[in-house]
């Protein structure tokens, strides 16, 4: 009875503490959340498209080549590559697009993807000169397309405070990410699946 009195006595309430929240100092969540540092990101499959209107991009300064392409079956986001051969072939003339292959960063995420800008020397289209500004736009600073509907043309939109730099890929070189993005999308002679279906041959 003596060792169980002591027992007791020995025994001490201790307070529970206080649950915490992590919505009790907002202001300090908001400063912790922000996105501060950028991903490096090792391509693997790179997607040749437009940027996507939900993101802001940078297009790398020297990464890009003049060259020609033609629209696959999957609409304005497919593109073939024309090996300079092809230019001439009868088939190819009438669909041939002349764009810049640029190297894009999209933020967030840090995506690396090619976007064939294009060329609005010979074109009197709105959309792909607005498109062509923001590619010149994007060298220095962070931007994003976005279509307007009423307008049948892209705003141009310019980020309003995105911090970071782009981290180019350090392993991968210019020659790499176009091999990686036309890999099996590269129309180099007449026997291309592609161009055989364009003349209406069974392949």
């Amino acid at each position: 009875m003596a060792e169980d009195a002591k027992k007791s006595a020995d025994l001490k309430l201790v307070d529970t503490p206080p649950t915490e929240s992590v919505f009790d100092n907002i202001e300090e969540l908001r400063k912790v959340a922000t996105l501060k540092v950028s991903r490096r990101v090792v391509p693997v499959n790179v997607a040749v498209k437009r940027p996507s209107n939900n993101v802001y991009f940078r297009c790398h300064s020297e990464m890009s080549l003049d060259a020609c392409v033609i629209i696959g079956d999957g609409g304005s986001d497919d593109f073939y590559f024309v090996h300079p051969r092809m230019l001439n072939h009868s088939t190819m003339l009438p669909r041939l697009r002349k764009v810049t292959i640029a190297v894009v960063y999209a933020w967030p995420g840090g995506a690396i993807s090619l976007w064939p800008v294009p060329n609005v020397e010979e074109t009197r289209i709105a959309c792909w000169k607005s498109a062509r500004a923001a590619f010149e736009l994007s060298k220095t600073q962070w931007v994003q397309l976005c279509w307007n509907a009423e307008l049948r043309d892209y705003d141009v939109i310019v980020a309003e405070g995105i911090k970071t730099e782009p981290n180019w890929p350090a392993d991968r070189s210019f020659e790499d990410l176009l091999k990686l993005g036309f890999a099996d999308k590269i129309i180099a002679d007449h026997d291309h699946a592609y161009v055989q279906r364009l003349r209406g041959l069974a392949v």
